[in-house]
């Protein structure tokens, strides 16, 4: 694989990441001025049946077509992917709109949930009618339409739900931000790789990709479980206005992750599936990926944990139950980023199998158990406890198997991490004595010299890689 076009990917990726992420912040803040917690809590209530079925939508096709090593097969295999998906994606409709959306209802006893699953269920149509131009873009490593496409989609929707917010329309603002998304990206992926599909449709080539993406797709969704399963139970246990708060502190720090995971998983994917028989290789490409990621998130997370009080105080005093859970969960982040997309090696090393009972292991046995107890002995902060200890879980898992698939060693992995940790540590003692000892109150100010401290420590030790880097994209 061309270096070259893998440093491209990871800028295109950056890019949308960076400005996706930067519309989506932005228009959840503004939202969260305008909404309520109990609003957010509404959605929160209806993700973990949208993000399952979502996944569920997808059949692991994704995965499979991108995974293929021969273009023409994978060319071939377009139309029966196409026509698949758009059918079991109006079956998974049907189920949510008069299935789901009842027993949602009842469970978390929210009569809204009635017609508010149903609608947001709506992207779980569209969403199919783009699965193979994303393909198409994604093996072509042409990651820089797929930024402008989502980054727009964003941008317009994000717009549109904070107008809609700002007239009172409440929760609706919200649905309509989650419906717009991919209703926007269709007709723009569809003008950029020009393909149709034909009238067909191939029993071989559907058992060829299910095969693979009945894995792959059911790892998807039980890792759309483990990141909503928390949901539900709060939503259950505590009610919206709780769920509410825990949303935002998630929003913050979990969906943050995964955006930056998104990033890397999308550019290394294709790279994994390649060159899985050079376990060399694949060691390689992981550490790089980890150490980019601690480059860019160690910072962000230890930042949240420092300055978790004056943050959620920023929303207002109606989401100051957020504070602690967003401590909590930010460590739980940085935990994680210490083997963040491992799984995605052994998709790419032909194992889903393998992934998927890595993450049904780790839910059924760690995180369930955990949050029930959790939130039964100490409400939302047990919550944010029980997904720490899932994380930590995780971590040791991913070591063994990195070690057992790619012999990839703790003093390798420490190797790539110290820098990181080395330049959050110096900051944050500084902000510190700063605080506490020197007596400063400024918080723009504290918080502006923290970020700057961390990032000329860590882009100084890691000076080398990253002008390579640079030189490679430009």
């Amino acid at each position: 694989m061309d270096s070259k076009k893998i440093i491209s990917g990871i800028k295109w990726t950056s890019i949308q990441f960076v400005l996706d992420t930067g519309f989506k912040f932005t228009i959840k803040l503004i939202l969260a001025k305008l909404l309520i917690p109990e609003e957010f809590g509404l959605i929160g209530m209806c993700s973990i049946f949208i993000a399952v079925a979502t996944a569920a939508s997808e059949m692991g096709m994704t995965s499979a077509l991108i995974q293929k090593k021969d273009n023409n097969l994978a060319e071939k295999m377009y139309p029966t992917a196409f026509w698949t998906g758009l059918l079991w994606g109006a079956v998974l409709f049907i189920f949510m709109s008069f299935i789901v959306a009842p027993f949602a209802s009842d469970f978390f006893e929210e009569e809204k949930l009635n017609y508010l699953v149903p609608f947001l269920s709506i992207g779980i149509i569209l969403r199919p009618l783009s699965i193979v131009h994303v393909v198409i873009l994604t093996r072509q490593m042409n990651f820089k339409v797929i930024a402008r496409t989502t980054n727009f989609a964003t941008l317009v929707s994000g717009i549109i739900a904070i107008i809609l917010g700002y007239y009172g329309s409440g929760v609706w603002a919200l649905v309509v931000n989650n419906i717009l998304v991919p209703l926007l990206t269709i007709p723009l992926l569809f003008k950029a790789t020009k393909w149709l599909p034909t009238k067909t449709w191939h029993k071989e080539h559907f058992k060829e990709i299910f095969s693979f993406g009945a894995y792959s797709s059911s790892t998807g969704m039980f890792s759309t479980l483990t990141y909503n399963i928390d949901n539900m139970l709060i939503g259950k246990m505590l009610g919206a206005g709780y769920l509410g708060s825990y949303t935002l502190a998630f929003s913050l720090t979990e969906q943050l992750r995964q955006m930056v995971s998104s990033v890397m998983n999308k550019v290394m994917y294709p790279v994994y599936g390649k060159n899985q028989d050079n376990t060399e290789k694949l060691k390689h490409y992981f550490l790089t990926v980890v150490n980019l990621n601690c480059i860019i998130l160690f910072p962000v997370f230890m930042f949240l944990i420092i300055f978790s009080s004056d943050i959620v105080l920023f929303f207002g005093p109606e989401w100051k139950n957020a504070n602690l859970p967003l401590k909590i969960l930010s460590l739980a982040m940085i935990i994680h980023l210490t083997v963040n997309s491992f799984t995605s090696i052994l998709r790419g090393m032909g194992k889903p199998k393998l992934e998927m009972k890595i993450i049904l292991g780790l839910t059924i046995i760690v995180l369930i158990p955990g949050l029930i107890i959790g939130i039964k002995l100490f409400g939302l902060l047990g919550a944010a406890l029980a997904v720490l200890i899932n994380k930590i879980g995780l971590m040791i898992t991913g070591l063994v198997f990195l070690n057992k698939y790619i012999n990839l060693s703790i003093n390798q992995l420490f190797k790539v991490l110290y820098k990181s940790v080395l330049g959050v540590t110096v900051s944050s003692s500084i902000i510190y004595f700063g605080k506490e000892i020197g007596g400063v109150e400024n918080i723009p100010v504290l918080m502006s010299i923290y970020f700057f401290i961390s990032y000329i420590i860590i882009f100084q030790l890691e000076k080398d890689k990253i002008n390579k880097i640079i030189k490679i994209s430009f």
